[in-house]
């Protein structure tokens, strides 16, 4: 089996929810630091395009969004389950559930208020590329420090619902055994404190603290720095696997096509040619002056697969 790449940067709480999935299975990885915001020039042209963090690069075949990551790993790598040992149809639905809040309600206002609040401690280069991911204009580091601001309340509220979670006094949110609820929940207290250092907030929040030590102490497997030149090189040197069969093919679309794959909630597409889709992922093939014939998947829900021109 090819080793296992991660294209990621440090205080990404996407990438450390990866980084703890490989604690947790004891696997050894290789890591590629990427910026934080663009220009990406390594990172983009391996995954046609698609600008978030991370992405799992597995010889040819490069996995985007940390959804697809984690079944992917979970696939390949059963022991220690991200499910736990029993009730795992459960355990993933109420996983798949939680992650529905925890990256939504409960991270961006974390997130908002903590880059908000330590808005010098990142570029202005930083800052702009945000506010032009969300069609806003350029703002100015002060203006940042102020909006920020405005979320502190909305995020204590969330914080305080994994509080809630944990009063049975388990070790973990769905018992005594870490599982992919936790890890995925985990991101947004973690933010506020790689970011801001120790926190406030949740030394109010006796529970949660003893949690985010609980899963803390998993640790991040075996890592190993590489090159990104390397990285690609290996892209490069290793044929794809070969895809699945693919189910039935959205209304106008054929294999083969170009088309553009995007998150419903922003407009980054990644283009290529389509080489397979079924329920969980659709696969395209990417070739550009970087990379040739490289497999990019992304997860079927909650993305938007277009064709890259209209078909005549």
């Amino acid at each position: 089996m090819s080793e296992l790449i991660l294209h990621h940067y440090d205080f990404s709480n996407f990438s450390e929810k990866i980084r703890l999935i490989f604690g947790l299975k004891k696997l050894a990885w290789h890591s590629v630091e990427i910026p934080s915001h663009l220009p990406k020039p390594n990172y983009t042209p391996l995954t046609g395009g698609y600008r978030r963090t991370p992405a799992l690069q597995i010889g040819a075949d490069v996995y985007c969004d940390t959804h697809l990551i984690a079944r992917e790993l979970e696939s390949r790598y059963p022991q220690h389950s991200l499910y736990g040992e029993s009730e795992q149809t459960q355990n993933q639905a109420t996983s798949e559930c939680l992650a529905a809040w925890a990256e939504g309600a409960l991270l961006w206002p974390a997130a908002l208020y903590i880059t908000g609040l330590h808005a010098d401690k990142f570029p202005k280069s930083f800052h702009d590329d945000r506010a032009a991911l969300h069609h806003k204009p350029q703002p100015s580091i002060e203006a940042v420090h102020n909006s920020g601001l405005k979320y502190f309340q909305e995020m204590c509220v969330q914080l305080a619902r994994i509080e809630a979670l944990l009063a049975h006094d388990k070790r973990f949110l769905l018992g005594e055994t870490l599982t992919l609820a936790d890890l995925t929940v985990y991101g947004a207290p973690w933010l506020l404190e790689t970011v801001g250092g120790k926190s406030a907030v949740i030394d109010d929040l006796p529970k949660t603290r003893r949690w985010l030590a609980n899963v803390a102490q998993y640790g991040h497997g075996n890592m190993h720095v590489m090159d990104a030149n390397r990285a690609i090189s290996i892209a490069n040197d290793t044929a794809p696997e070969t895809p699945g069969s693919s189910t039935e093919l959205p209304v106008g679309f054929s294999l083969g096509d170009s088309v553009k794959v995007s998150p419903r909630d922003e407009h980054s597409p990644a283009g290529g040619k389509l080489v397979a889709i079924d329920e969980h992922a659709i696969v395209i093939r990417v070739d550009n002056a970087l990379v040739q014939n490289i497999h990019v998947h992304f997860p079927r829900v909650g993305y938007r697969l277009s064709h890259a021109k209209p078909k005549p």
